[in-house]
């Protein structure tokens, strides 16, 4: 696995976040449709004063409609699996690192997505007795080593 992947991995989760939006906007949407699919009459009004009519869409459009809808459902799902996939491949590769400490720092960096710094602090947090503290660089440095040695 080489950096791109490991980087690619960060533009991932964010897609397949906006995938999710996009997929239950979309279901609310069809939700929303099939409600005012209806013709009818109605009472408006406290003790049935007035009256008002419900319309909805044409039953033919709103069938090829909602046909549309569920077909850019389902494409969007699909694709959300395909990220899914990709996501487990980079969690089975940190898995694979030998070293914990390699292990943690991955996770931090590219899973949890944090800062160099902030995985240095998350690191010092978790080993307070190391001799030489971690700093930004050299998590930076130890990463892109690991990652030429792949």
């Amino acid at each position: 696995m080489d950096n791109y992947l490991l980087n690619e991995y960060a533009a991932m989760k964010a897609e397949v976040r906006d995938l999710r939006r996009r997929i239950s906007s979309l279901k609310h949407e069809m939700k929303k449709a099939s409600a005012a699919c209806d013709d009818g009459k109605g009472v408006k009004g406290w003790k049935g004063r007035g009256s008002v009519r419900v319309t909805g869409y044409p039953p033919s459009l709103f069938h090829k409609k909602q046909e549309k809808m569920m077909e850019l459902v389902l494409l969007l799902e699909c694709r959300e699996v395909e990220f899914l996939d990709r996501t487990l491949e980079v969690e089975r590769f940190i898995e694979a690192i030998a070293k914990s400490e390699m292990r943690i720092m991955f996770r931090l960096y590219y899973i949890e997505d944090f800062s160099y710094i902030k995985v240095a602090d998350e690191m010092n947090q978790m080993f307070p007795r190391r001799s030489i503290a971690y700093t930004d660089e050299n998590v930076k440095k130890r990463i892109q080593r690991f990652l030429a040695a792949c």
